[in-house]
């Protein structure tokens, strides 16, 4: 006798047999002891889960010569549904018989009384593939057949089943089956079949299967076929092509410490196990997924892990993130999406581990600012850190524009020989440099001419570290030098700029004194010309927004700053 496969040799004979659908199999049972029988059955759900075998079931129950709706599994019709070749039982596959002259034959032959039966009954499996014309002629028949006929249809892919359809059958919805429920069905076939496993074969033989039972015993199958007498994990991993839990871990830890050779080695090793891109990036998401539940107490229990595995997570889980465990995930499932019509999926795998290399740890928000607060209310004016991009502003931002606008109209006023002499308590305080200055008659004297020659160098070298910075000077231009002192005037941009200048007035200062070797003090203003035609054009603007948040409110100032940004008006 030939060899009969797994699933065909355990498939269920009675509802009592039919695993992980008793919501379907108790609502039928209680139907036939109830003498409420649809004329027209709808079985809709994944693949493998037992709609075709219940149809069977059905048409048993229908049929039976000496128990209807209980039936036997003993008598001429029972066995000869089981076999399949019972002439009053007639399967179609909807695949192959999808046109309209198929359904019109249909229509024919259920007219015709049945042979050795109650009723003719016709299934017709994957039905979603009939043509619309095909849908339409088995309507009328479908809503009113005769007396002795009976439908059961069978489909994976309920939304292309038309809703006249579906409005014409009873619908029954099978679920996937459940891993533990796969487990257990399984273990019980082994004890039959004289067959040992581990729990850690079966457990992944269960995730493998995706809640298809049918898959599980194709697997199983070749477990058996592979390994004989004894299923251990290691087998397991060869015949179902599982990624060991050790490459996850280190592609892990090759993130955390950003070591990209590593990342590159596992992913080619990976590739040259014949593992396709698509499995390692389901398993990796999977992985994070682990990862995330690890940091939420029992939340792990409810999976299929081994105390050693769970134990590993939990320990790994520690040195991570939540916040950035998530973005991971994100980025990974939106890559899952990709990666099937990739035509080159591991560059696509690639490049993306890589990019995970260059993703910045998460800060809150919430976090940001209390780190930024201490320093708000520091109220100094010690500019020593301002060339780091992180620095906030001062408490007294505000206060400070003021008095140096002040300061400027004074300034305007004065000769400029008594110009140059004025910011020097400003400077003193600002640069600590309260013995350095040197008198602008000496011969460190500085040339307007000098200072534009390499002012477009000077923009630029500032533009690399603060592009922000380096836009608003684009913007400015020195504009009269009175010994150390350049006055920098600033056109076409808004106040607000102006107070970004002198928050950065210590980086540029550096970079000026870099360029043309010599010591020098700024100091920033607005064109006149500018400032008016400004003044003149928003007047309205400018009352309406008085106290415009922007310029009051110190906190999303701080935010500006430390994210090197600009309010864009």
């Amino acid at each position: 006798m030939a060899y009969q496969v797994l699933s065909l040799k355990w498939r269920p004979q009675t509802f009592k047999e039919v695993v992980g659908q008793e919501h379907v199999t108790h609502t039928l049972t209680n139907a036939f002891k109830k003498d409420r029988v649809a004329q027209a059955y709808l079985f809709t759900g994944p693949r493998g889960v037992g709609k075709t075998t219940t149809a069977r079931l059905v048409s048993k129950a229908l049929n039976c010569l000496k128990t209807p709706g209980d039936f036997c599994n003993s008598c001429s019709n029972c066995m000869e549904i089981t076999d399949g070749r019972n002439m009053d039982v007639l399967e179609i596959d909807g695949a192959s018989n999808r046109g309209i002259d198929e359904i019109r034959n249909l229509r024919e032959m259920i007219q015709y009384t049945p042979m050795n039966a109650q009723y003719k009954i016709f299934i017709i499996d994957e039905v979603h593939m009939l043509t619309t014309q095909a849908f339409n002629a088995l309507l009328r028949t479908l809503e009113e057949p005769p007396k002795h006929g009976k439908f059961i249809l069978a489909t994976t892919d309920i939304q292309k089943v038309p809703a006249t359809i579906i409005s014409r059958c009873q619908r029954f919805d099978f679920n996937r089956i459940t891993s533990s429920n796969i487990i257990d069905h399984v273990g019980t076939i082994l004890d039959a079949e004289n067959v040992s496993i581990d729990d850690e074969s079966v457990k992944a033989l269960a995730a493998k299967a995706d809640g298809s039972m049918r898959d599980a015993l194709s697997i199983l199958d070749q477990l058996i076929a592979y390994c004989g007498d004894k299923i251990t994990f290691d087998d397991s991993t060869v015949v179902m092509g599982l990624i060991p839990h050790d490459t996850f871990f280190n592609v892990t830890k090759a993130l955390k410490a950003k070591d990209a050779k590593s990342i590159v080695q596992l992913l080619h090793e990976t590739r040259m196990l014949g593992i396709s891109a698509g499995e390692m990036a389901i398993g990796f998401n999977k992985h994070i997924r682990n990862l995330l539940l690890a940091s939420v107490p029992g939340a792990l229990e409810i999976y299929d892990l081994n105390l050693e595995l769970k134990e590993r997570y939990e320990l790994v889980s520690k040195e991570w993130d939540r916040r950035n465990l998530l973005r991971i995930a994100g980025i990974l499932t939106d890559m899952e999406a990709k990666i099937h019509r990739a035509a080159q999926p591991y560059i696509l795998l690639e490049m993306m581990c890589l990019k995970l290399l260059e993703m910045d740890s998460t800060v809150s928000l919430e976090n940001l600012l209390k780190q930024l607060k201490p320093s708000s209310q520091s109220g100094g004016n010690d500019t020593s850190a301002v060339s780091q991009p992180s620095v906030p502003y001062e408490k007294d931002s505000q206060e400070s524009v003021f008095v140096h606008k002040a300061q400027e109209e004074t300034e305007d006023k004065k000769p400029p020989e008594e110009l140059a002499a004025a910011p020097e308590e400003g400077v003193k305080s600002q640069k600590g440099e309260v013995g350095n200055e040197s008198d602008p008659e000496s011969g460190n004297s500085i040339s307007l001419e000098e200072v534009q020659s390499v002012w477009g160098e000077i923009t630029k070298e500032v533009s690399a570290s603060r592009p922000s910075i380096g836009t608003i000077l684009d913007h400015c231009m020195v504009n009269k030098v009175h010994g150390k002192v350049l006055e920098v005037v600033m056109t076409g941009q808004p106040k607000f700029n102006l107070n970004l200048l002198e928050k950065n007035k210590n980086l540029i200062e550096v970079q000026v004194e870099k360029s043309i070797e010599k010591s020098v003090i700024l100091r920033f203003k607005i064109d006149e010309k500018g400032e008016s035609i400004s003044t003149d054009s928003t007047k309205n603007t400018e009352e309406q927004n008085k106290n415009n948040a922007p310029q009051k409110d110190q906190t999303l100032l701080q935010i500006i700053e430390r994210f090197d940004g600009e309010i864009i008006t």
